[in-house]
């Protein structure tokens, strides 16, 4: 099952949360055990699952990406292509398998745009 979530973003740069969306996709795929794949169809925006950003961690990433890449002329594609555009996970009694303090974030590096995020569930 192929399923399109879509992403208002608000800034130039942001993370989002999408756990939720990308659980309800899994949900309702019927799939019990499997996989899925999350995917993001733009130069400027990423993917990644990691621990849950408090307020406090969110420009942290920002500090990471800056000494990675600190030329600010760069294009905002730079920073999309350290994070990645492709999530894969696994499916177990009907959820993508997190640990305990893992989330779905999706990020946006020239907003604000209207972005999508693909979720494909199999078996």
């Amino acid at each position: 099952m192929l399923k399109k979530i879509h992403v208002q973003t608000k800034s130039r740069e942001e993370a989002r949360d999408v756990t939720d969306e990308v659980q309800q996709a899994v949900a309702e795929s019927g799939v019990r055990e499997g996989f899925v794949i999350i995917y993001i169809p733009h130069d400027a925006a990423a993917i990644s699952i990691h621990r849950t950003l408090t307020e406090e961690d969110a420009p942290k990433l920002d500090q990471i990406l800056d000494a990675v890449n600190p030329d600010r002329e760069t294009p905002e594609y730079t920073k999309a292509a350290f994070v990645a555009p492709t999530e894969v996970g696994v499916v177990e009694n009907g959820r993508m398998v997190l640990g305990e303090d893992q989330r779905v974030y999706f990020y946006e590096f020239d907003g604000p745009q209207e972005r999508s995020v693909y979720v494909y569930v199999g078996s």
